[in-house]
């Protein structure tokens, strides 16, 4: 970013509304759901060992060890099972989800603002070219 537009007005009220944000419902269950996931030896023990199976699997799958393979493969689908089933995962993922739709409605929110005032693309199909009838070939 440039200087000029990190110092722009709007810039500043995007990082106060990004602290402002921090300080949410949602954002703070994501934090908490997290930090206890970090914490937690259970959640710690299941991903190292699915790494290690997962490791494995690969080793069983290069040398053609069909029977091992079709075990560890069992064991890895338990084993992510045991995972998602834990309250902590199952919190931390629903946090995760209500993060990302707040944050995506936050985005159409602006988008569909800005586009209300000021004729700018949010997706989809483009509604014409730039006229030019130059490298994008519209006229």
């Amino acid at each position: 970013m440039s200087a000029s537009l990190s110092d722009h007005p709007i810039v500043h009220l995007a990082r106060r509304f990004a602290a402002r944000l921090q300080e949410c419902a949602e954002v703070q269950r994501f934090r908490q759901a997290e930090q206890q996931i970090n914490q937690s030896e259970t959640v710690r023990h299941l991903i190292e060992t699915i790494k290690r199976k997962q490791k494995e699997w690969v080793h069983a799958k290069h040398y053609q060890k069909t029977e091992y393979v079709r075990q560890l493969e069992q064991e890895l689908d338990q084993l992510q099972r045991e995972l998602d089933n834990l309250p902590i995962v199952r919190e931390y993922q629903q946090s995760q989800v209500d993060v990302n739709d707040l944050l995506q409605t936050i985005q159409q929110v602006v988008a569909d603002t800005i586009s209300a005032k000021i004729h700018v693309e949010t997706g989809g199909d483009v509604s014409g070219g730039c006229g030019s009838g130059g490298p994008c070939g519209c006229k």
